[in-house]
């Protein structure tokens, strides 16, 4: 116990020092760092792999069943990663619009086309029917468009294109 009481007041101490300042700081650029690390996994660890099999000969209906289920629950979070204070007025590395939080319905909405694509994906492929999950991947690209409008470098309508 004697021990634990000097460091506890050593990391109040540090914790407070900062100021804050510092978290008003840190907060928002971590929180936008999240959100780009979640928008590059959308498509390297499950979006890919959809669109690789697809172009196959023989598209595995199976992963695409489980990678598109996947991306709709990881697009879930989307929703807690774009809080006010997080664009690119607030951190210089955000390349969201303020449409995002002017127009939050609208964004709210275009996150929720995406997630219903992708279960729609997901159950069609579960069904075995590959003319209908080639339609939902079709649906689905252009739900992700509906935010950002095309490739990444891109931008759109709640995304600045990267300069």
């Amino acid at each position: 116990m004697t021990r634990q009481v000097p460091a506890l007041v050593f990391a109040t101490a540090l914790l407070f020092s900062a100021g804050p300042a510092a978290f008003a700081q840190t907060a928002p650029a971590q929180i936008v760092k999240q959100r780009q690390e979640a928008m590059k996994a959308n498509w390297t660890d499950y979006y890919r792999d959809i669109a690789q099999t697809l172009r196959s000969p023989n598209p595995d209906l199976a992963l695409v069943a489980t990678k598109a289920a996947a991306a709709s629950e990881h697009v879930k979070k989307f929703y807690d990663l774009f809080p006010p204070g997080t664009g690119h007025d607030a951190v210089s590395e955000s390349r969201a619009k303020p449409e995002v939080w002017t127009q939050r319905a609208d964004f709210d909405a275009d996150l929720k086309a995406l997630v219903d694509t992708s279960n729609t994906m997901a159950a069609d492929a579960k069904k075995g029917d590959l003319e209908k999950v080639k339609a939902d991947w079709t649906a689905t690209a252009k739900a992700c468009g509906g935010c950002h409008g095309g490739p990444e470098k891109s931008g759109g309508k709640f995304r600045f294109e990267e300069k």
